[in-house]
C-alpha cells in the first residue's frame, strides 16, 4: 500500500473513531444492542416452544395413541382366544342356553376391535417401516388364526362334541391356533405397545430437558433484553436530561412481561405434558393387567378342554397371575391365599405398618399406587378385591376339575364369563374405571399443554414486533435532533 493509501486510510480511521464518540453514533449502537437482544430473546423462545410443541405432538397424536392403540390390540387378540375357547369348552351342549352364541358374539366383537386397532396402528406408524411391517405380520398372523379357529369349531360341531369333550381333531385344529396366537400375534403386539413406549419416554425425556434449557436461554436473553433497554435508557435521560422515554419504558415493561409470561407457559405446559406421560404410563400398565387377565381366563378354559396339557396351562395361570400381581407364591394354593390377605390389607391399611404389602408387585401392585390420583385408592382396592373374588372362582372350578365333576367346572367357568354378573366382568368393570380416570388425566394434560402452548404462536411474534417498534419509536426522535 502506497503512503497516499495510508494516509487515507488513516483520515478515515480517525473520522469513523470521532463518529463512535458522538451522541447518535452512542444512541445508534445502544440502540442496535437493544434490537439484538430483543431479536435473541425471540429466537430462544422460539426453540424452546417449538421443543414443547414437538413433544406434545409426541404424546398427543403420534406414539402415545400408537401405545394405547397397541396396548388394545393386545387385549383384543387375547379376548378372541379366550371367547374361542369358551365356544370350544361348550360344544354343542344346548342345556348352556345362548351363552355359545354370546360368546361367538364377543369373539366377533374382539376380532372387530383388533381390525380397527390394526388400521389404527398401521396409520401411526406410516412413517417407520419397521413399525409398519410388524402391523402387516399381525394382520397376516390373524388371517391364518381365524383359519384355524373356523376349521376347529366346524370340526368340533360336526363331532357333536358335548361339553367339555372337544373332538380330537378338532382339539389339534386350537392348539395350533392358540399357539400361533401366543408365539406371534400376542408378542408382536406386545413388542409394538413397548417400542410405542419406548418411543414416547426417550422423546418426554429429551423434549423436558431441551424444554428446560429453552427456558434459562428464555430468562437470560430476556435479562439481556432488560439490561440494555435500562442502559439505553439511562442515557438518554442522561444525556438528553429528560426524566423518561415512555416507549422506551413500554419496551422495557413489556419485555419483562413478555419474558415472565413465556417462562410461565413453558413450565406449566412442561407440568401439563409430565402430568399427561404419567397418565399414559398408567394406562399402558393397567390395560396390560387387563389383558393378561384375559388370556389368564383363556387358560381356564384350555385348562379344562386339554386334559394332555391341563398341567401346562395351570402353571401357564399362575405365571400370568403373577405378572398382574405377584405375590411369593410356587404353586396356586399359596398364590390363592396370598391374594386374599394383599385385597384385604389394601381395603383395610394399617397405619402402623404402611409398607407390610411390600412384597406385591406387579401391574397391580402397591408400586400401582404411585401413578393414581388422589382420591382413587378406593378405586384400586375394589380391583384388588374383585381379582381376589376372581381367584377364589378360579380355586373353585380347579377343584371341582380334580374331584372329577367336569360340568360343575364347566357350570363354574360359564359363571366367570358371564356378561351380566360374571366374576371377570366385575373385576373388568372396576379395572376400567380406574383405566378412565387415568386416560382423563392423559387427555385433560395435553389439553391444559396445548391452551398453554397456542396462543403464544402469536404472542411470541406480535410482541416481537411491538418491543422493536417501541425501540425505533423511543430512539427516533432523539435521532432526529442531531440532522
Amino acid at each position: 500500500m502506497t503512503p497516499p493509501d495510508l494516509a487515507r486510510v488513516g483520515r478515515r480511521w480517525a473520522a469513523l473513531r470521532r463518529w463512535f464518540g458522538t451522541t447518535p453514533a452512542k444512541v445508534w449502537l445502544s440502540a442496535s444492542a437493544c434490537v439484538v437482544a430483543v431479536v435473541g430473546l425471540f429466537g430462544s423462545a422460539a426453540f424452546a416452544f417449538d421443543q414443547a410443541r414437538s413433544g406434545l405432538h409426541v404424546l398427543k397424536e403420534g406414539a402415545g395413541p400408537q401405545a394405547m392403540a397397541t396396548t388394545e390390540l393386545y387385549l383384543s387378540l387375547a379376548d378372541m382366544d379366550a371367547h374361542m375357547a369358551d365356544v370350544l369348552l361348550m360344544g354343542t351342549d344346548h342345556d348352556l342356553g345362548s351363552r355359545r352364541e354370546d360368546a361367538l358374539k364377543r369373539y366377533d366383537t374382539s376380532r372387530t376391535k383388533a381390525n380397527e386397532t390394526l388400521v389404527q396402528a398401521a396409520l401411526l406408524t406410516e412413517d417407520d417401516e419397521v413399525e409398519k411391517r410388524n402391523v402387516q405380520l399381525v394382520l397376516d398372523g390373524m388371517g391364518a388364526y381365524e383359519r384355524l379357529v373356523t376349521r376347529a369349531r366346524l370340526l368340533n360341531d360336526e363331532a357333536n362334541a358335548p361339553s367339555g369333550r372337544v373332538d380330537q381333531e378338532a382339539l389339534e385344529e386350537y392348539r395350533r391356533a392358540t399357539r400361533l396366537m401366543h408365539t406371534e400375534l400376542l408378542p408382536k403386539a406386545f413388542n409394538l405397545g413397548l417400542d410405542s413406549s419406548a418411543i414416547v419416554r426417550a422423546d418426554h425425556e429429551e423434549r423436558q430437558s431441551a424444554a428446560g434449557f429453552g427456558l434459562v436461554g428464555v430468562g437470560v436473553t430476556g435479562l439481556m433484553a432488560v439490561t440494555a433497554l435500562l442502559a439505553l435508557q439511562m442515557y438518554l435521560r442522561v444525556r438528553f436530561r429528560r426524566r423518561m422515554n415512555v416507549p422506551l419504558l413500554g419496551a422495557t415493561a413489556g419485555t419483562v412481561l413478555l419474558t415472565a409470561g413465556m417462562a410461565l407457559a413453558l413450565f406449566c405446559s412442561s407440568g401439563h405434558q409430565r402430568e399427561a406421560k404419567e397418565g399414559l404410563d398408567a394406562v399402558m400398565a393397567l390395560s396390560r393387567a387387563g389383558a393378561i387377565s384375559t388370556d389368564m381366563q383363556a387358560d381356564e378354559s384350555r385348562y379344562l378342554i386339554d386334559p394332555d396339557r391341563a398341567d401346562n396351562y395351570q402353571q401357564v395361570y399362575l405365571e400370568r397371575a403373577q405378572q398382574v400381581l405377584f405375590c411369593q407364591a410356587n404353586d396356586l394354593a399359596t398364590y390363592y391365599e396370598a391374594i386374599e390377605k394383599v385385597a384385604k390389607d389394601q381395603k383395610c391399611p394399617d397405619p402402623d405398618e404402611p409398607d407390610k404389602n411390600s412384597d406385591a408387585l406387579g401391574y397391580l401392585g402397591p408400586d400401582a399406587q404411585k401413578v393414581l390420583l388422589s382420591g382413587s385408592e378406593g378405586a384400586l382396592a375394589e380391583v384388588l378385591e374383585s381379582y381376589a373374588a376372581l381367584q377364589s372362582q378360579d380355586r373353585a372350578l380347579r377343584a371341582a376339575k380334580e374331584d372329577g365333576d367336569l360340568s360343575e367346572a364347566i357350570d363354574i367357568r360359564m359363571g366367570i364369563t358371564d356378561a351380566e354378573d360374571g366374576a371377570f366382568q366385575a373385576y373388568e368393570g372396576t379395572l376400567a374405571e380406574l383405566i378412565q380416570q387415568r386416560r382423563d388425566a392423559f387427555d385433560e394434560g395435553n389439553e391444559r399443554s396445548d391452551a398453554t402452548l397456542s396462543p403464544w404462536t402469536w404472542l411470541l411474534p406480535g410482541g416481537t414486533v411491538l418491543l422493536l417498534a417501541l425501540v425505533v419509536s423511543g430512539v427516533r426522535p432523539r435521532l432526529a435532533e442531531y440532522r
